[in-house]
């Protein structure tokens, strides 16, 4: 246990007379503050922590953290800026967890979830104890919370990061997204691994331009050069346009991959097909033809990034390869859906659906590109764009799936405080960009995907982009369940029962 005037040493004012208060736990949100915890006051752009201080003392708190001054029946301390704070208090709270653990960032706009997957998979096969920190869950052995954001808050960071040290944990597979990088949210992380994938338009709402989203995903490499773990590797995607840029500023120990250009682990003479991948492997620890169950050209850099991370990480090639070679699939990427259980008999449907979270119009074309091939009728794809979200990135999707496409059925996605309509006609202004393609709006999702399947014929492919492995959809004033899998997979039976 540790007193608010430890946890505030070095950090509060000096003439703030911080009290001597025993601490259980802290917490920036009044609902979850148990009994003896620290509660912590943010100031947000639609809720302010400060509001909820009152709430917070008659839940128990024992002390509250602010920005200015409150009435509260319990001590109140005034930071200057508690969010500047609130990673530094968490770290020491917990013990520096991140020094107990060798923990490898995933930095990116596309392919973060899989190569914690990957990754997972890989070290598993190495004998480590893994958790993992991502956009579909946070987890280690015995443990699994369902993740509200792709890299949580400092506070929880720590949290996390203790429990998994506690658990016997020894290496941590952590998505680190542009928000948690400009927020601070990762500031007293030490870094043993980075991982840069790519680099494509996304969250300009947020970090305004590309030269700013650049510099959120770059400190993740800055991060790792000040951990100053003596076993640290950066790599990085030689093939994206912002890799020399960031091969220049990185101090660390840096590998490259990539299949275009000259790079540390590269694959050449690629094979794709929808039974995976297959191609010859160059590393600096010999060359050699390997086989991969992933689909497509976008999941070789995948593999690639994720065996250079084990490989620094200290993963023999081989015990590598075996775990790549163990994954097949992510939930909500290239996942394909049927009207029954795999497996079980029955009469099949003469085409086939993919579910994949497919949000930007990079991340679109890479999978539509993937199951071209593999589409001996029409590609019919569907999707719609988060609302309160990068909007410039929406006719550019629509562009996207109608230049790639057969037929494009633009639907809402999370419209949350936005006009779905609104949204999906600055998606279908992109589509019908493109001559010659059929482009119809169905806001309501699960009639859209219905439309979807009776559109349906031998031969054909239908790919639902945008949401993946999401169990929900964010509409103005509520959260309802939404599966596009389980949607998708009820529809399918019901065509198939009708014949």
């Amino acid at each position: 246990m540790i007193t608010l005037d430890a946890l505030l040493a070095g950090i509060a004012p000096t003439n703030a007379g911080v009290p001597c208060v025993p601490l259980t736990g802290l917490t920036v949100d009044s609902r979850s503050v148990k009994k003896g915890d620290l509660f912590i006051a943010l100031p947000g752009t639609r809720t302010d922590g400060h509001a909820h201080v009152a709430a917070a003392a008659a839940a128990g708190a024992a002390a509250v953290l602010a920005e200015r001054p409150v009435a509260a029946t319990v001590p109140v301390v005034v930071l200057p800026s508690t969010a500047k704070a609130l990673s530094t208090l968490a770290a020491r709270f917990y013990g520096r967890p991140s020094q107990h653990l060798e923990i490898i960032g995933v930095t990116g706009t596309n392919g973060k979830t899989t190569i914690t997957y990957l990754l997972e998979s890989v070290l598993q096969a190495a004998g480590k104890s893994v958790g993992v920190v991502g956009t579909i869950d946070y987890r280690w052995p015995g443990h699994r919370e369902t993740a509200p954001n792709t890299t949580p808050h400092a506070a929880d960071v720590q949290r996390l990061l203790a429990a998994m040290r506690d658990a016997g944990v020894s290496h941590v597979a952590m998505e680190t997204s542009s928000h948690a990088l400009a927020l601070g949210r990762v500031d007293d992380v030490d870094f043993t691994g980075a991982v840069f994938t790519n680099l494509t338009q996304d969250h300009l709402d947020f970090h305004r331009d590309m030269e700013r989203y650049f510099e959120a995903k770059a400190g993740l490499f800055d991060r790792l050069d000040r951990s100053g773990r003596p076993r640290r590797r950066a790599v990085i995607n030689r093939d994206d346009p912002w890799a020399e840029r960031l091969l220049s500023r990185v101090a660390s120990p840096a590998w490259t991959y990539g299949i275009d250009k000259e790079s540390d682990f590269r694959a050449t003479d690629l094979v794709l097909s929808a039974e995976g991948s297959a191609f010859r492997l160059l590393t600096p620890f010999g060359e050699r033809r390997e086989k991969f169950s992933l689909v497509g050209r976008h999941n070789i850099y995948n593999l690639l990034g994720a065996l250079g991370a084990a490989l620094g990480a200290g993963v023999p090639l081989d015990t590598a390869i075996a775990g790549l070679a163990q994954m097949h699939g992510v939930p909500g990427r290239l996942e394909r859906v049927t009207e029954r259980p795999v497996g079980t008999t029955g009469t099949d449907l003469p085409f086939d659906l993919f579910v994949d979270y497919a949000h930007t119009d990079d991340a679109l074309v890479n999978v539509m590109q993937t199951l071209r091939p593999l589409t001996r009728g029409r590609l019919i794809v569907l999707f719609g764009c988060g609302g309160d979200r990068d909007r410039t990135k929406r006719p550019k999707m629509g562009e996207a799936a109608a230049r790639l496409g057969d037929r494009v059925i633009v639907t809402s996605d999370n419209p949350r405080s936005e006009d779905p309509e609104a949204i999906a006609r600055e998606v279908e202004a992109g589509a019908r960009r493109v001559t010659g393609r059929s482009v119809e709006v169905v806001l309501d999702r699960r009639e859209a995907i219905a439309r979807a399947v009776s559109l349906a014929g031998p031969g054909d492919v239908l790919l639902l982009a945008g949401k993946g492995h999401e169990t929900y959809q964010i509409l103005r004033d509520r959260t309802v369940d939404f599966d596009d899998r389980a949607v998708a997979r009820s529809l399918l039976g019901e065509r198939a029962r009708r014949g």
